[in-house]
């Protein structure tokens, strides 16, 4: 992407409202291809816009920044190559304005078939800086059939958050053969489906470490944890990679490495950053009061290669030591905190999920994606340390 046209997206992606006529609108219309469909070769993408004057395409990760020309119907095209994307899945961001300060945004996720294109998955042979001195304990590149079951016994990741607390609005689902089904592997991507059907009931997935025995992998301090990922950016969608250290409801620690909250317009987050948010359940202070526990929301597009969770994949790292509880997004530490006792001294049940409303409290409105959405995961790996 040239500098001016980054300049330009930022711009578009941040700027306030300005007075009342500053409004999102749900304007642009993906003719074809239909949303999550595969790609391959040089693909005509037609779109539809009745109020919107000016209309941009950008896919970030090859940087493809173009206006989008339309007829007297509103109608417009392009072109997209797809032997210049990686293989496997992408993002394109349609952005449209007016001058009376309307705006949308559009994000189609599609899936590049190509293998004459780069391939970009798969765990690295480097090791994290977060991870320097310790060991790897445990890694899933996805690059085979998923060990999942309804309540973790008997497979390697448990489909509901151990023992109580599913939380999505679009209930977590047990793994199913369907197609639609919550979990999916595919060129090495754990896919995470959210659907719901036309006169049904949405559903979702989300993959914990831990069954509801509490056996399974844990991860015990000092350690390190990722995981490369990205979803789509609309109306209630609400990827999280995170660990807990209690699954009953007593005291523990809640750390949530990234969550992040899609959707534009009034009453959605508005925001290409991520939260990394801290919860000291069931714990006081000196005076009684609820332990303060740090948060922040990082700014995606000043760091990096100034991209969004739903753009391109990002890695998010988590490391716990017995001084520090440091955050990282692609390998730079993005918020460091002193460790808190009950994560430095009890174990951490590892999880991702994709939620879609439910506790976040943001509404839910993927109608015109079809109610359907995905994340992707590349891949998830803990290394253990000596102190």
């Amino acid at each position: 992407m040239t500098s001016k046209s980054m300049k330009l997206l930022l711009l578009f992606l941040v700027l306030p409202f300005v007075g009342q006529a500053e409004e999102f609108v749900q304007d642009i219309e993906v003719l074809s291809p239909a949303p999550l469909s595969d790609v391959c070769g040089k693909v005509k993408i037609r779109v539809h816009s009745s109020k919107l004057t000016h209309l941009e395409v950008y896919c970030m990760n090859e940087s493809i920044s173009h206006a989008i020309r339309r007829n007297g119907k509103g109608e417009g095209a392009f072109v997209v190559d797809t032997r210049r994307l990686p293989q496997g899945p992408f993002t394109l961001q349609i952005m449209g304005s007016n001058e009376e300060g309307e705006r949308d945004i559009y994000e189609l996720q599609l899936y590049n078939t190509d293998h004459r294109s780069p391939c970009r998955t798969g765990i690295p042979d480097t090791i994290p800086v977060g991870a320097q001195g310790m060991r790897l304990v445990f890694a899933d590149d996805f690059d085979g059939p998923l060990s999942v079951s309804c309540d973790g016994r008997g497979a390697r990741y448990n489909a509901h958050k151990p023992t109580f607390g599913d939380f999505s609005g679009w209930p977590f689902a047990d793994p199913s053969d369907d197609v639609d089904g919550p979990f999916l592997v595919r060129d090495s991507y754990l896919v995470i489906q959210a659907r719901k059907p036309e006169g049904g009931r949405g559903s979702t997935g989300l993959l914990a470490t831990v069954d509801m025995d509490g056996k399974g992998f844990w991860a015990k301090a000092p350690f390190y944890m990722e995981c490369r990922l990205t979803a789509q950016s609309a109306p209630g969608t609400w990827p999280a990679f995170w660990t807990v250290t209690n699954i009953s409801r007593g005291a523990g620690d809640e750390l949530d490495v990234m969550e992040a909250y899609g959707g534009w317009g009034e009453g959605n987050p508005n925001s290409t950053g991520y939260w990394v948010t801290t919860h000291y359940w069931g714990q006081t202070d000196a005076d009684g009061k609820p332990l303060a526990a740090p948060a922040e929301q990082i700014d995606m597009m000043s760091k990096g290669h100034h991209t969004s969770w739903s753009q391109d994949f990002h890695t998010y790292g988590l490391s716990v030591t017995k001084d520090s509880t440091t955050y990282y997004l692609d390998d730079e530490p993005v918020l460091c905190h002193p460790t808190n006792s009950y994560s430095y001294d009890a174990s951490h049940v590892v999880m991702v999920n994709y939620a879609i409303g439910g506790a976040s409290g943001w509404k839910v409105d993927l109608e015109r994606y079809g109610n359907r959405s995905n994340m992707y995961v590349d891949y998830i790996r803990v290394f253990e340390g000596v102190e």
